[in-house]
């Protein structure tokens, strides 16, 4: 297996991709190569798709299951690009997982409410990321809660109701939003020491409550 980390903003990375499909290929003559792109729903499939062709010929949006069926994209060098709807496990066992997906729209807006995944990574930004924080949303002191975040983040943007009172569902939008975009920064949800930690912890969990039901 070989991977190539790229930024479809950088126009000569592209050939990269291209370039290194074809050298994993057993290319056969007058056959072209097959080239599957696969991922979770609403990471840029269809956008890497448009770039590798240099003209739109996918369907893109901010919202999961825009692709709803299989397309296939003939490139000049040979390539034969598959574009395909996005896959996810037929059950998240674990919770995090499961608000990390949500934050980046993988899954749709209905299955939790904003505020909800809004809560969930205010936490992790304000653990991992106070600075990037701090910056955005030009605050003198880091909130000393996720809550407290929130609620600062409602009155920068404007969130209000009568009374004074933090429209926070509003402002919970608001915080997605700018974070799927990007505004927040650069993000990561996940590293390798994080997903082994819930993995142990899933697997403990797991495993007493086999023991409790045996």
């Amino acid at each position: 297996m070989k991977t190539l980390a790229c930024d479809l903003g950088t126009k000569n990375q592209i050939p990269q991709i291209m370039d290194l499909c074809c050298s994993l290929s057993d290319k056969k003559v007058g056959h072209p190569t097959l080239v599957l792109v696969v991922g979770i729903p609403n990471v840029g499939k269809s956008t890497l798709i448009n770039a590798l062709a240099g003209r739109r010929v996918a369907s893109t949006g901010d919202e999961p299951a825009v692709t709803k069926g299989q397309q296939k994209v003939k490139l000049r060098n040979g390539i034969m690009l598959v574009d395909t709807p996005g896959i996810l496990w037929g059950k998240v066992e674990n919770e995090s997982s499961s608000f990390r997906l949500a934050a980046t729209g993988a899954i749709k807006n209905t299955a939790m409410t904003y505020e909800e995944v809004a809560i969930f990574v205010a936490k992790y930004l304000l653990e991992n990321y106070p600075k990037s924080v701090k910056e955005r949303y030009n605050l003198g002191n880091l909130p000393l809660t996720e809550s407290d975040l929130l609620d600062q983040i409602g009155i920068k943007r404007g969130c209000l109701c009568g009374g004074g009172r933090i429209d926070r569902e509003r402002a919970a939008t608001i915080f997605i939003n700018e974070l799927r975009s990007g505004a927040v920064g650069k993000i990561s949800f996940e590293t390798p020491d994080l997903i082994d930690q819930e993995s142990l912890h899933l697997e403990t969990s797991l495993t007493g409550s086999t023991d409790v039901e045996g």
